[in-house]
């Protein structure tokens, strides 16, 4: 839901929120073309937008010339249309026979991966008679998705010989991007330069050519080739975690909604997981797992209440978590930070994810489930969206 210049509609909000900020998409798009040369870029917005939500993210990026979109799954792309973007989108994901009609409708371009989706697509552009572009992916060492370098030669062919099927990029995946040391990126490379060697001159020079994801663009300088596919660098990670460059654009923020005294040796939430130590003011936070909050965080995470780090104390629950604001003068209302810069402290994706035991990609996803958004521009909230205020 869009409540845009809305202000009495923000305020109505439950008191949890993530901000995105749009300058700093935009600014990581940038830093990511000075990084790339004369590559394109292709913007990952699946899973909505890595949590920091498609429609809006995909906009902001269309209108910063992104050249490119990718999604993993027909209803994402679906979504990202229907808000109005006209960008050309990759289905990066596998297709079954029963959604290539949906592919068409919403302009999506596949990307093909086996023999199997390549008949599929021959058989409904025969019945249709529309032309289909589409990417041929090739396994080169992901052992995910993608045909097998031995069944190149033959999927290559079958596309030659169908007028209405139309080659328009070539691409794989590696494995080891953000492991800089790891040997995998140069086989894979190698193995990626032989199938393009047995594309013909006319379609080298007309097609698509892409390898690089995040880590691969910003560090891997032979997998860049014509396009470079980025989600977590235009997010403000680099997963190698070696790029000084980069902003990140999600921050997760709730107020505080009640306080509590507790004596010594009260017990605080589910199963008394913490205890207190000396006299101590709780604050509650209305924010929780359900959230996309880790429960792994109990006892063991951090907040950011008036510029100073505030221990998470007993267990995150569903929808609420504790902190402990004893060394604070905050109180009710008290703005807190899980994720983010508040004064000179800062809480990272890497940080939440270690003590979470998982990685920043999903640490990101998570925060998408339920929490309204800010979109910041300027300085300013140029859009709230929310899926639960009508």
């Amino acid at each position: 839901m869009r409540l845009l210049g809305d202000r009495e509609g923000v305020g109505a909000l439950r008191p949890s929120w993530g901000e995105i900020d749009l300058d700093a998409l935009v600014g990581n798009l940038t830093r990511v073309r000075e990084r790339v040369g004369g590559a394109r870029v292709l913007g990952v917005v699946k899973a909505d937008a890595y949590g920091h939500g498609a429609p809006v993210v995909a906009r902001a990026l269309e209108a910063a010339g992104i050249d490119w979109l990718g999604v993993a799954m027909v209803e994402e792309g679906a979504e990202v249309r229907r808000a109005g973007v006209a960008a050309p989108i990759l289905m990066l994901g596998p297709i079954r026979r029963e959604q290539l009609a949906l592919v068409r409708r919403y302009r999506l371009t596949p990307a093909v991966s086996s023999l199997d989706q390549l008949e599929g697509w021959l058989e409904w552009c025969a019945s249709s008679g529309h032309q289909q572009e589409l990417h041929l992916k090739v396994d080169t060492g992901m052992r995910r998705l993608g045909i097998e370098l031995e069944a190149v030669p033959r999927a290559l062919a079958t596309i030659r010989a169908q007028p209405l099927l139309r080659l328009s990029g070539v691409l794989s995946h590696l494995a080891d991007a953000d492991d800089l040391e790891s040997l995998r990126n140069e086989d894979q490379e190698e193995r990626f330069e032989g199938v393009l060697a047995q594309l013909t001159e006319e379609e080298r020079g007309r097609v698509w050519l892409h390898l690089a994801n995040s880590a691969g663009a910003l560090h891997w300088p032979p997998t860049r080739h014509t396009l470079v596919r980025c989600g977590l660098a235009l997010y403000g990670l680099d997963p190698a975690a070696q790029e000084q460059g980069l902003r990140p654009v999600l921050s997760v923020h709730a107020r505080v909604v009640m306080t509590r005294q507790v004596p010594t040796g009260g017990r605080v939430g589910y199963s008394g997981r913490w205890t207190a130590l000396r006299p101590s003011r709780i604050g509650i936070l209305q924010l929780g797992y359900a959230d996309g909050y880790p429960w792994k965080l109990s006892n063991r995470a951090e907040a950011l209440v008036e510029g100073q780090r505030v221990p998470v104390v007993g267990a995150v629950s569903m929808d609420m978590i504790a902190v402990d604001l004893t060394d604070t003068g905050a109180g009710l209302g008290a703005e807190a930070v899980l994720l983010g810069r508040q004064g000179e402290e800062e809480i990272t994706a890497w940080e939440v994810a270690e003590r979470a035991e998982t990685i920043p990609y999903e640490i990101l996803t998570r925060f998408g489930l339920r929490m309204a958004r800010h979109y910041v521009q300027g300085g300013e909230v140029v859009e709230t969206t929310s899926r639960h205020l009508a």
